[in-house]
């Protein structure tokens, strides 16, 4: 968790999005991560150079838990 902090730290301090919220997304919002998570996962996409397999359902799940610990950094 010590990264995560680094990093929520460091795009706050630059100005960056820390939520999808932040990023503009307040609506619609499993449709266009699944869409993301599609687009990510299709074949050819430097994705699958991941030293592990990465499924739509895993990058729509890890966008999940980035915007979830942003709220929560922000909260705080």
């Amino acid at each position: 968790m010590e990264e995560i902090e680094t990093v929520l730290n460091f795009c706050h301090t630059v100005g960056l999005p820390v939520t999808l919220a932040q990023m503009g997304v307040k609506e619609g919002i499993d449709e266009k991560i699944q869409a993301v998570a599609k687009a990510t996962c299709a074949e050819g996409e430097t994705i699958h150079n991941m030293p592990f397999p990465v499924s739509a359902q895993s990058v729509h799940a890890a966008i999940l838990t980035a915007d979830l610990l942003g709220q929560q950094w922000l909260a705080r």
